[in-house]
């Protein structure tokens, strides 16, 4: 008879066997994934492929100053695509090409310096722009100092940024203590009575713009009868414009960058205040500023790095002594217009699309990639761009570039001084429509 079989429990290596091949399975995805890692780490971390100048830099793209970081960003873009098209940077007989290695800073300096020093130490960029505005720009001045890397500075003006001793840092646009001096020699000439009343945001370059109109408005005599500041931050400033008010004062200079210069225009009729002349720094020369405005924009004016309508030309430059490098103001108008489906370049553009043109040129100077022999051609040379002249002190501040005062004439940007390169003569009072 035939014993029924028992059946056999299932070996205890089966129900191992499947874990075996699920870990196997792990470990193999594991190793893959490793192996990817270590593949993209090797190629972030090389140097630049052969022929290539890498450019680090971050930019606003978000935050407080995002109309001028990407104002900036696309004149940085322009001014590499003309190089690029143009034979690209020629050291010792060989072409270089200029990439751009960029994010966004959120308008933030505590992002600043993780992020530079990862342009040098891991992306490998041979040389760096600074970041949009004095404050951000300050934060990334040391990186470039430690990693012996020359930068160069487009929206960074304060005075201060070339105090500390950097050796590499270079300053292309003009010092932020000059900023309202156009405004106040024209006052001078034209209203030498009125009373002035300076207004100007707690940060890195407002105060030394606010600090640097008081001294020169009483080198020049005038009337400076209201002097604060405010913070950087603030959205209402309605007590500083009553105060200003009270003190008596008929025009109103300071301001700091876009945001706070529209809220002083939107907040002076809260204040029943229409000073006779307002001039205010940065927000003045954006777009954005008269069509949020509208006819409050009218007669305001504000200075200026650069505007289209202020040529500069290779004749100029040898008249003067310098060496002309890069496009003249209408071809890289034109550009800039192809590259941001026609917009017009503003200042911002223009100072940042300079940086980049005085690198390249700096470069083939010193017909050398190496930081010393840059920084030594940065230092020595006397150069002119459509962006205007560039020269700079023994600390890397600009001393040669001038600057202009705009306003605003019904709903169109013109430059009203000096005389000699204004479209336009000032219209004075502002009317506050």
């Amino acid at each position: 008879m035939t014993q029924p079989v028992e059946p056999q429990p299932a070996p205890a290596g089966a129900a191992k066997g499947g874990r075996g091949k699920l870990i196997a399975i792990i470990v193999v995805v594991v190793v893959i994934l490793v192996a990817i890692a270590a593949v993209a780490i090797y190629y972030l971390g090389q140097p630049p492929a052969a022929n290539t100048i890498k450019l680090g830099f971050t930019i606003s793209l978000t935050g407080t100053y995002n109309i001028e970081g990407t104002n900036s960003l696309n004149g940085i873009k322009t001014a590499v695509q003309w190089i690029n098209t143009h034979g690209g940077v020629t050291v010792n007989g060989t072409s270089y090409q200029i990439s751009l290695d960029y994010v966004d800073d959120q308008s933030l300096s505590t992002n600043i310096p993780t992020t530079y020093t990862s342009f040098v130490t891991t992306d490998h960029d041979q040389f760096l722009l600074a970041p949009y505005s004095s404050g951000l720009t300050a934060a990334a001045a040391p990186v470039a100092d430690t990693y012996n890397t020359v930068m160069l500075s487009h929206g960074g003006a304060s005075d201060t940024i070339f105090q500390h001793g950097y050796k590499n840092v270079v300053e292309v646009l003009s010092p932020a203590s000059g900023y309202l001096k156009g405004a106040l020699d024209y006052l001078k000439a034209n209203h030498p009575t009125d009373k002035i009343a300076l207004l100007y945001a707690n940060d890195a370059f407002s105060i030394i713009c606010g600090q640097g109109a008081a001294a020169y408005a009483a080198s020049l005599g005038l009337n400076v009868v209201y002097n604060q500041s405010y913070p950087s931050t603030a959205t209402d400033l309605s007590t500083q414009l009553t105060a200003a008010k009270n003190a008596g004062a008929t025009d109103l200079l300071g301001g700091g960058h876009f945001t706070d210069g529209v809220a002083i225009m939107q907040q002076l009729t809260s204040v029943a205040w229409t000073p006779s002349f307002v001039s205010l720094l940065v927000a003045v020369t954006e777009g954005s500023f008269q069509s949020q405005l509208h006819a409050a924009s009218n007669n305001v004016t504000g200075p200026s790095q650069w505007e289209t309508s202020v040529s500069y030309t290779p004749s100029m430059a040898t008249a003067a002594g310098f060496t002309w490098y890069g496009p003249s103001g209408a071809q890289f108008t034109s550009l800039y217009g192809n590259l941001t489906s026609s917009a017009t370049p503003t200042y911002h553009s223009g100072e940042a699309a300079a940086t980049v043109f005085i690198l390249a040129h700096a470069i083939q100077v010193a017909q050398s990639l190496n930081t010393a022999s840059v920084r030594a051609a940065l230092g020595s040379m006397k150069a002119m761009t459509f962006f205007g002249e560039f020269q700079v002190s023994s600390t890397g501040l600009q001393i040669a570039h001038s600057m202009v005062v705009d306003q605003w004439q019904a709903g169109a940007l013109k430059v009203v001084w000096p005389t000699s390169v204004a479209s336009a003569a000032v219209q004075y009072p502002y009317t506050g429509s």
